[in-house]
């Protein structure tokens, strides 16, 4: 269920103290869904419970699985391959993850399916994924020539597998949702993406789940991947969810700013590409240490610019954007041009709110350039993107102040970002909001 708009005062903080486990990673959970889906019994232990992954358990519950919510755990009794469902309708909520991995899930299906979902998710394509499907026998529909919202499936219960060439360059997710489901397919299958693949993380962390499940995967690169028929998705053990770089990014980037003495567990070394977020603010002058998977930050940091190339780790970029504002000097954040394609557009409503906190930056169609100085308080939009207002947050702590409406979307992907922040020392506070205009945000 969708959380009650409200606003986010955000007020200076004078220091940000405490040990804090870091929240479990989205995308690892919602691969670990689906594919527990596709097995007949499995544990997922330490999993994300916000929007997008009810609207995950939401969707498979359709499809005809059941999950059980424990203390810090989820068990998925799954439909070992093939929906049981007959048809139906189907909502993923605003999770573009989530549909593109669901898909091919549902393709596997019998009947007439109608996927639908909400929000910005509405106005996006889904063409790449679409186009996959078709080659691959799947009889799939849009309701315009670039596939948006709602698509119908016309599911016959199998996949014939084969080769498919996909593309890569706005999204890594129609390679992880084919992955998902090519053990199952008819005939061993072959995925040729052509161009360069962005956010080639995330096709790893699928290929890890998958590996979990006992699935083998050949592959050259990103470029190629051949995946075996007749193989069973088979997990032989609890479905352990690590810590996630992307939420605890914001946590990190806000110790960096102000005056702090933070410790964030449960972040694996070689887990997850936003782990770069690490090596970029140590980059930029911090002093971040990244011991026994516990990260520790005593701030505040004199930082400079540097140029960032974000072509895998996309969802660092709003609070990168955020960071660079308090740097010396210019930082060029490159290779973004995919971002145009998320919840928002995020390369123009992050420049667009942090100038009117006084930002000098200035938005391309592939890049941010942020020129280094001092934030004022003001009033910024959330632009229903949780990733961005989570940044202005971050933002207001070190410019001394900072509403922001629409703050609700925050529950997305980080529920308990408030409480944590609050937990550390952060000054915030809920003020309901009554505007109808939730959405309307600068776009320079």
């Amino acid at each position: 269920m969708t959380e009650k708009s409200f606003n986010l005062k955000v007020r200076r903080a004078s220091l940000l103290k405490g040990r804090l486990k870091a929240p479990p990673s989205k995308s690892y959970t919602i691969r670990a869904l689906i594919c527990a889906g596709l097995d007949a019994k499995v544990k997922i232990v330490n999993p994300l419970i916000a929007e997008d992954t009810r609207a995950a358990m939401r969707a498979l519950e359709h499809l005809g699985a059941r999950i059980k919510p424990g203390k810090n755990f989820l068990l998925v009794t799954g439909f070992a391959g093939f929906p049981s469902a007959k048809g139906g309708r189907l909502n993923t909520g605003e999770s573009g993850t989530l549909l593109r991995l669901l898909l091919p899930v549902i393709a596997l299906g019998k009947g007439k399916f109608v996927v639908n979902g909400r929000g910005t998710l509405l106005k996006r394509t889904n063409k790449p994924i679409a186009q996959a499907l078709l080659s691959l026998g799947v009889e799939i529909k849009g309701s315009d020539s670039d596939f948006r919202l709602p698509l119908t499936i016309d599911a016959k219960g199998k996949i014939p597998g084969g080769r498919v060439k996909v593309s890569g360059s706005l999204s890594s997710q129609t390679i992880s949702s084919l992955l998902n489901i090519a053990p199952l397919a008819e005939s061993d299958t072959k995925i040729i993406a052509e161009g360069e693949v962005v956010s080639r993380p995330y096709i790893d962390i699928t290929i890890d789940v998958l590996r979990q499940a006992g699935i083998g995967i050949l592959r050259q690169g990103y470029g190629k991947f051949f995946v075996k028929s007749g193989q069973r998705i088979n997990f032989k053990k609890d479905v352990v969810i690590p810590g996630d770089y992307s939420s605890a990014a914001f946590l990190i980037a806000a110790s960096c700013l102000v005056k702090s003495d933070v410790t964030i567990t449960d972040l694996l070394k070689d887990s997850q590409g936003d782990r770069q977020i690490i090596h970029i603010l140590n980059a930029m002058g911090a002093k971040i240490k990244h011991i026994n998977n516990e990260v520790s930050i005593k701030g505040p940091f004199e930082l400079k610019g540097i140029d960032v190339n974000c072509r895998d780790t996309p969802d660092l970029v709003p609070i990168l954007a955020v960071v660079a504002c308090f740097a010396r000097g210019k930082t060029r954040i490159f290779n973004i041009g995919h971002l145009a394609h998320k919840e928002s557009n995020r390369i123009l409503a992050p420049a667009g709110e942090l100038k009117k906190l006084g930002a000098k930056i200035t938005a391309g169609t592939d890049n941010l350039v942020i020129e280094g100085s001092a934030l004022k308080p003001g009033e910024v939009c959330g632009c229903n993107d949780h990733r961005i207002a989570m940044s202005l947050a971050v933002a207001g702590l070190a410019a001394g102040g900072v509403d922001i409406r629409g703050a609700e979307c925050i529950s997305k992907s980080y529920p308990n970002f408030i409480p944590d922040m609050k937990f550390l020392g952060a000054k915030f506070s809920r003020v309901r909001n009554l505007s109808k205009n939730l959405a309307s945000y600068s776009i320079l």
